[in-house]
């Protein structure tokens, strides 16, 4: 009887070990994919940051020459956004820039189109295997969305309500786009959306 209370007493201490064991680990693995998370989920609007998105569009270019198929950019920028902060505090502009991102990603219908915050008040949308024309529907349907959240922007003429610029650029495999390349000629597009009265799209 004593061997095998001490049998039974060994086996409770390595069952005890084995279930703490596993426990560690779960949380160990919980917490890794919680930093993980953070480190590519921007932390204001809950939708990738820009660390998730050099590392997104670097893959959809090599796959976009790989497969000989056209990849859009869209880079999007709130309309007087500084002065929308200067009027109504960051905290509402906080809250501003968390629906404008939650607008942009509901607008993506197909599973590989992707948006994250690029910056401030900027965002960008990829387009995988997407026409320039195409792009810019997208990026309309996109403008529209934002218009009819009739945000209140009293800085804003002539509707007086937040609206968004659009730039937008295709990286044709053809040509041999680089990504440096694509990234500018859709801040071109959205620079003279600007220059143009803003709330509108342009294309490179």
């Amino acid at each position: 009887i004593p061997l095998l209370a001490l049998i039974l007493s060994h086996l409770a201490i390595g069952v005890t070990g084995l279930t703490g064991i596993g426990i560690f680990g779960f949380k160990l693995n919980q917490a890794y994919d919680r930093i993980r998370r953070q480190a590519v989920i921007d932390a204001l609007t809950g939708i990738p940051n820009r660390r998730s998105f050099t590392e997104t569009i670097l893959k959809e270019m090599s796959r976009s020459q790989r497969d000989n198929r056209p990849l859009a950019l869209i880079i999007s920028d709130i309309d007087h956004f500084k002065l929308y902060n200067d009027v109504y505090g960051h905290i509402v502009g906080d809250q501003c820039l968390r629906r404008i991102a939650r607008n942009i990603d509901s607008a993506l219908k197909r599973p590989g189109d992707y948006c994250a915050r690029y910056g401030g008040e900027e965002f960008v949308i990829i387009l995988p295997d997407t026409s320039l024309e195409g792009a810019r529907i997208v990026a309309e349907h996109i403008r529209k969305s934002v218009e009819e959240l009739e945000i209140v922007h009293e800085k804003s003429p002539p509707s007086y309500r937040v609206s968004v610029s659009l730039g937008v650029a295709v990286a044709d495999p053809n040509l041999k786009v680089s990504l440096e390349d694509l990234i500018k000629q859709a801040d071109e597009a959205l620079y003279l959306a600007k220059a143009n009265g803003r709330n509108r799209v342009e294309v490179f």
